[in-house]
C-alpha cells in the first residue's frame, strides 16, 4: 500500500494541484538551458481523471511514518514525555518514530535508537546517565543567515 489514499477528493486535488505546479514552474524560460523531456507522468497526462489514475498507480511516500503518537503533556499528546506511557492507558509505552512531535530534518534511525535506548533504561528502572563532559556545541550567530 502507498499511504497515499487516492479516495479521499482533498488529496487527490492536492496531488493534482503537486503536479501541475511542478510542471509550471519547469516550463519557466528560466529552466530552458536544463529541461528535458517530462518523463513522469508524462505529457499524455493532463485531466484531472488521468492525473488521478497516475497518483493511484505510482504514487508512494518515501519518507518514515512519524508523529502520529505526539510526545508532550499538551492536549494534542498521546506519550508522556519522561515515561514513555501512553496518556490514560496502564502498561502501554510507545517507543518509535511516532512519538516525535515533529519531523526531524534527518534521517530517523539515530534518534529512535536513542528513545529506545532511553525506554530500556526506564524500563529497567534506571536514571538519565550523568553527563560525562561538557561538550562543546555549534551556535550560528543567525540562523537566518545560515539557511
Amino acid at each position: 500500500s502507498s499511504g497515499i489514499n487516492a479516495e479521499y477528493g482533498q488529496d487527490r486535488w492536492g496531488m493534482r494541484e503537486c503536479i501541475r505546479l511542478t510542471r509550471e514552474i519547469f516550463n519557466q524560460p528560466a529552466f530552458d538551458d536544463f529541461r528535458g523531456p517530462e518523463l513522469r507522468p508524462g505529457p499524455e497526462y493532463n485531466t484531472d481523471k488521468e492525473l488521478d489514475e497516475f497518483v493511484r498507480t505510482y504514487g508512494d511516500s518515501t519518507y518514515h511514518p512519524s508523529c502520529t503518537c505526539k510526545m508532550g503533556t499538551d492536549s494534542m499528546s498521546v506519550v508522556h514525555p519522561t515515561t514513555l506511557n501512553v496518556h490514560g492507558v496502564s502498561n502501554l509505552r510507545v517507543v518509535d518514530a511516532s512519538i516525535m512531535p515533529s519531523i526531524v530534518s534527518g534521517n530517523l534511525n539515530g534518534p529512535v535508537l536513542m528513545m529506545a535506548e532511553r525506554a530500556s533504561d526506564l524500563i529497567r528502572g534506571r536514571g538519565m546517565l550523568a553527563p560525562a563532559h561538557k561538550v562543546a556545541v555549534y551556535c550560528p550567530p543567525s540562523l537566518e543567515t545560515q539557511r
